[in-house]
């Protein structure tokens, strides 16, 4: 019955078409209403059937509208804001973010060393603020946390796919699981106006993660103390946390915090790296 219904439908599009008006002007002045003038699109065929989730159609007013670089206008771009700060083995009671712009505080960029951050840090101009021309749309908010990862040297010192002692067994999984049981986020604007006030961590998902169908754990009785071979990797995982969309304006204070009520140490006494990214556009005079 389905196949007969949608056989059906194939040839009511092919047969009259589909029409997509982009644009349409009329003259109101008059009754009826008189076409002026009027933009479209008309399919047949297979060509009818295309949704409205296929690539748009480029007509040269929209194509004006994303023109780079005309004068007194501006550009909108997908450009969230991040900013990474290394989270000791022993724990910390306090994290601020988005207070050290490029070239200041410390790297905890993998192997970089004891340097100044850089775009593997931060991409803030300015501490705590957007830069003159620039604004910024934030819709969404999450935090990563990497297990092992420091600016010291490589290999890191916590990885998903791990042979040695059974004593580190699942360490990986036990770091994101203590940290994310902990920390309250808090994103102020302006002058002490909280727009996020929320915890734990577990509550702000990274929106990408690394994907893994399985887990292997083995442990193998060849010595006094044993030998553990596992794969294993975990992820705060969960819907995005999402913002009503804040509009921070040029040079206008914003901050963002992570408190802990007590020291939360890594189980794996390994340092790890705690990234916090604001999820928005960023608005920019285009000259």
């Amino acid at each position: 019955m389905l196949t007969h219904f949608k056989k059906i439908w194939r040839l009511f599009y092919e047969s009259i078409g589909v029409k997509i008006v982009t644009r349409a002007v009329y003259d109101m002045t008059v009754m009826p209403m008189k076409l002026i003038f009027e933009e479209s699109f008309q399919y047949f065929g297979p060509l009818s059937e295309c949704s409205a989730g296929g690539r748009p159609i480029l007509t040269p007013d929209y194509l004006a509208t994303h023109t780079v670089g005309v004068p007194g206008t501006r550009d909108v771009i997908w450009n969230p804001l991040y900013d990474a700060a290394a989270y000791p083995s022993a724990g910390q009671l306090l994290f601020t973010f988005f207070s050290n712009q490029l070239g200041q505080g410390t790297s905890s960029a993998p192997g970089a060393g004891a340097v100044a951050k850089s775009l593997f840090d931060t991409n803030l101009q300015i501490n705590n603020q957007m830069t003159s021309g620039n604004e910024f749309y934030a819709i969404g908010s999450e935090s990563l946390f990497y297990p092992g990862v420091s600016n010291a040297a490589l290999p890191l010192g916590v990885l998903p796919g791990r042979e040695g002692l059974s004593t580190t067994a699942g360490i990986f999984a036990n770091d994101v699981w203590s940290v994310g049981n902990g920390g309250l986020k808090t994103l102020t604007v302006g002058t002490d106006r909280k727009y996020i006030n929320d915890g734990p961590l577990f509550m702000f998902p990274p929106t990408t993660r690394m994907a893994l169908a399985s887990a292997l754990s083995n442990a193998i009785s060849t010595s006094a103390s044993g030998v553990a071979v596992e794969v294993t990797y975990a992820a705060w995982s969960g819907e995005p946390y999402t913002l009503v969309p804040i509009y921070i304006q040029s040079n206008q204070s914003f901050q963002l915090t992570v408190t802990f009520a007590a020291l939360i140490p890594t189980p794996s006494t390994q340092i790890g790296r705690l990234m916090e990214r604001l999820r928005g556009y960023l608005i920019r005079q285009a000259t």
